[in-house]
C-alpha cells in the first residue's frame, strides 16, 4: 500500500478553556505523530472583543495552525470533525481538508465505488452491504483533487476504519484534562 499520512484534528472546549490535538496515522491507522496544545483560556476582555468569532479563531488560527507547524512532515489529508467543517473551518494545511461521517444511504453496488452527491460531497463504499462513508470537502478543494482523495481513502479504508482515529484524538484530549 502506498504511504499515506492522514492527519486528524480536533479542538474541544473544556470549561472556559480550549485545547486541541492532531494525530497523524499511516494507511493502516498506526500513529506516526501526535501533537496537542495545553489548555488555552481566553481572558474576559478577549471574550468580549472577539464575541462569536472567538471559538473559530482559537480553533483554526491558534490551535490548528500551531499544531500543523509542529508536525514532522506534511500530511496528505487533514480530516476535521464534520461540525467544524460545516462551521467553515478549513485550516492552514497545504493539503486537502475534509470531514468524514457515517451515512444512512443505501449501499453502493460495488466495493470501492465513489458517488458524487454534490460539488463538495462524495459517498465511498468501503464495506460490503454497509452504508457508504460520506466525505465532505472544504471550499476550494477542486473536483480532480477530490477524486484523487477518494481513491486514497478507498485504499486506506481497506486497512483501517477511517472514522476511528478522530475518536482516539477525542479520547486523548479527554485524558489530558481529567484529574487523577
Amino acid at each position: 500500500m502506498a504511504d499515506i499520512r492522514l492527519a486528524y484534528f480536533m479542538a474541544t472546549k473544556e470549561g472556559a478553556s480550549y485545547l486541541g490535538g492532531l494525530l497523524v496515522v499511516d494507511g493502516s491507522g498506526i500513529p506516526m505523530d501526535f501533537r496537542y496544545t495545553e489548555p488555552i483560556t481566553p481572558s474576559k476582555l478577549q471574550s468580549i472583543l472577539y464575541g462569536k468569532a472567538l471559538e473559530p479563531h482559537l480553533k483554526e488560527e491558534v490551535i490548528q495552525r500551531t499544531l500543523l507547524k509542529e508536525l514532522k512532515g506534511q500530511p496528505d489529508l487533514l480530516i476535521l470533525p464534520a461540525a467544524d467543517l460545516a462551521a467553515g473551518l478549513k485550516g492552514e494545511a497545504k493539503c486537502p481538508v475534509l470531514a468524514l461521517q457515517k451515512s444512512q444511504e443505501q449501499a453502493l453496488p460495488r466495493l470501492g465505488e465513489v458517488f458524487r452527491v454534490n460539488p463538495r460531497e462524495l459517498l465511498l463504499q468501503l464495506a460490503e452491504g454497509a452504508s457508504p462513508l460520506r466525505v465532505m470537502f472544504a471550499a476550494g478543494v477542486e473536483a480532480a483533487t477530490q477524486e484523487q482523495v477518494a481513491q486514497k481513502l478507498v485504499e486506506a479504508g481497506w486497512h483501517m476504519d477511517l472514522l476511528e482515529p478522530l475518536e482516539r484524538v477525542t479520547a486523548a484530549l479527554g485524558s489530558l484534562v481529567q484529574k487523577d
